[in-house]
Formats: structure tokens, sequence, C-alpha cells
């Protein structure tokens, strides 16, 4: 039979598994969600542009700003061989080359993925509990907290997946299967360990065998 187990238990990992599952959007990290991944930054080619882009791009946004007057007929429109960049929309009429427009628009693409917004959910699969995690950074260690009716901590590396921002990871930490509904004693966060930042806490019910 299965009961809640009210003290600490040691917990057998059984490493990263499988494919990930979607999280509900309610469970994504909500604090600073446009914090760039490692080796990003914004581009701030104009006041709130949290685009994160490389440092070269960034800079380069900053020299086409500068550059534009020279760019721009007394009309609004560019020179010859020059496009507005429109990199937040119509509204951008900064004259860039046309492959400066390119960049902005891919950079556009690559925004979400980009972004160290730590998420972290958790699925039950045929009573098989998983802990998942997308939106860190790539190849770097997460350490996964427990604290309630279970106590301990295990490192996992996020990887790159299809279908996932970012560093994404799936891990089985080998809890036993189903039980009985009852009010979540456990919880779970994750945490970046290349930057330090740390999901919210998600909670859950963790059972474990008792009989032999």
């Amino acid at each position: 039979m299965f009961r809640r187990f009210p003290a600490s238990a040691m917990v057998v990992a059984a490493g990263i598994a499988g494919g990930l599952i979607a999280p509900p959007a309610a469970n994504a990290q909500d604090y600073g969600p446009n914090t760039c991944r490692q080796g990003y930054v914004w581009r701030v080619a104009r006041a709130g542009d949290l685009v994160c882009v490389t440092p070269q791009t960034r800079m380069d946004a900053a020299n086409d700003k500068a550059l534009a007057p020279g760019r721009t007929l007394s009309n609004g429109y560019c020179k010859q061989g020059y496009v507005w960049r429109e990199a937040w929309g119509s509204d951008d009429l900064t004259c860039v080359t046309p492959q400066a427009r390119a960049q902005a628009r891919y950079d556009n693409s690559q925004a979400d993925d980009r972004r160290l917004a730590v998420r972290l959910w958790i699925n039950s699969d045929n009573g098989t509990l998983k802990v998942s995690g997308d939106h860190f950074n790539i190849n770097s260690p997460v350490r996964l907290l427990f604290s309630g009716a279970v106590n301990g901590s295990w490192t996992v590396t996020a990887i790159k997946h299809s279908g996932h921002a970012g560093g994404s990871f799936g891990f089985v930490p080998g809890f036993t299967p189903r039980c009985a509904p009852a009010n979540p004693n456990s919880r779970v966060r994750a945490v970046d360990l290349t930057s330090g930042r740390s999901t919210f806490s998600v909670p859950f019910v963790y059972c474990v065998r008792i009989d032999h």
C-alpha cells in the first residue's frame, strides 16, 4: 500500500529520462523573464528593447542609430542602399542595410529561446512523477532542491531539446507511483548554477511504499 510519508526519505535518482511534457502556462517563472541567457545581452536599440542578442549585434544597433541621420532623406525615406529596420514593427524607421534588417528579424524570432526565464513544472504520467524545466542556460548544470516530506538535491544538465526554449531537462527522481489524493507535502525548485537564477518552488504530493 502507499501512504504519505511524514519524514525525510532517501530517494533514488533515475537520471534524466524520456521526453519533456509541455507545461501549463501558469507554472512559468515570472521573475526577471527578460534576463538573457549566457552569451546574450539586451539589444536596447530603443528604450524598452529587451530582445536578447549577441554583444556585437547590440554594438551594431547602436552604430546604426548614430548613423541613421546620414542615411535618411528629408521626407523620412531611406537613401539608396538602405531600408527601414522595423525591429519592433513599422514604427522603427531607422535606416540600415538590408542585412541589418534581416538580422533584426532573425533576432526577434529567437527572442524567447534566448531568455533565461527558468521555468519549472511537474507532471505525473501514469503515476510517475516527472520534473521538467526549460529556459535555462544551455549545457548548464541545474540543481533540483526538494524539501518537505522528502529532502534532497540532484544535479541535472539542461541541454537543447526541440520544441523547448533554451536549455531544458526532464527528470524522473524515482519516487513511488500514484497515491491517494492529498494536499501537497513537498516542494521542488531548480537553480541554474551558471547564473544562480532560481525558479519558484513547485508543490507536489510525495508518497513512499512502506510494505514489503
